[in-house]
C-alpha cells in the first residue's frame, strides 16, 4: 500500500540517549532564554492613565 507508514518501537535506552541528546543540545537556548532583558519594553498608556496624567499635571 503507498503512503502506508511503519511506527517502529524504541527500546527504553534509546529513548534516554534521544533525550539526552535533545537536553545536551539545547542547553545554549534555554539558557539563552533564561536571562532576563537589559532593557525594559515602555508599557503604552492606556486612555485613563493619560486622563490622570493631564488631571494632575502642574499640581
Amino acid at each position: 500500500m503507498v503512503g502506508e507508514m511503519s511506527i517502529t518501537v524504541m527500546r527504553e535506552d534509546e529513548v534516554n540517549q534521544l533525550v539526552k541528546g535533545l537536553l545536551k543540545h539545547s542547553e545554549p537556548y534555554r539558557q539563552r532564554q533564561l536571562k532576563t532583558p537589559t532593557t525594559h519594553t515602555a508599557r503604552r498608556t492606556t486612555q485613563r492613565d493619560r486622563e490622570l496624567m493631564e488631571c494632575f499635571r502642574n499640581r
